[in-house]
């Protein structure tokens, strides 16, 4: 296992010293088996519960867990002459998850789910990842559906509500 020194989790802001031990962890684990699913990754159940236990925790935001990343990945790339910014956006459909469909929003294709932006560093001689540079995660407002019967007064007192 790594140390904390060595792991960029361990400068995690979770504002406890035990959930930044638990994100050093899991991170230990997830590099070992990068792109499996969690079931796999952990050899007990214990272990996956307090996975999840972690990331389900309202302190282990997104944004907390992202940041360290993005701040190795600059620290690798400064004083670089030239790094590529390869950006990518990814749908994440949960339509078929019930319980999530309350807290997401429309993605097309009437999927239901998240949206994921990325900027990937890339070395620009060989292509090869240098490390993430930047992420955001959202959800698009659910729209209300206009009232077939709506009467076109109501209609423009409707938009006109709507407009800064």
């Amino acid at each position: 296992m790594r140390t904390l020194e060595k792991n960029p989790y361990c400068e995690c802001d979770l504002g406890d010293k035990r959930l930044t031990q638990r994100a050093v962890s899991i991170a230990d684990a997830i590099g070992v088996k990068y792109a499996k699913p969690l079931s796999t990754v952990f050899k007990s159940a214990s272990d996956l519960k307090r996975s999840y236990e972690f990331f389900s925790n309202p302190k282990t935001t997104f944004e907390k867990l992202t940041q360290p990343s993005f701040k190795q990945t600059a620290l690798q790339i400064n004083g670089m002459p030239v790094v590529l910014a390869a950006g990518d956006t990814s749908f994440l459909d949960y339509k078929k998850i019930l319980d999530k469909r309350q807290n997401y929003g429309p993605i097309g294709n009437s999927g239901n789910g998240l949206i994921l932006h990325t900027s990937l560093a890339l070395d620009p001689d060989f292509g090869q990842p240098l490390g993430l540079l930047w992420q955001k995660l959202w959800h698009r407002e659910k729209s209300q559906k206009t009232p077939l019967s709506e009467e076109p007064e109501h209609k423009k007192q409707r938009t006109q509500e709507k407009q800064p």
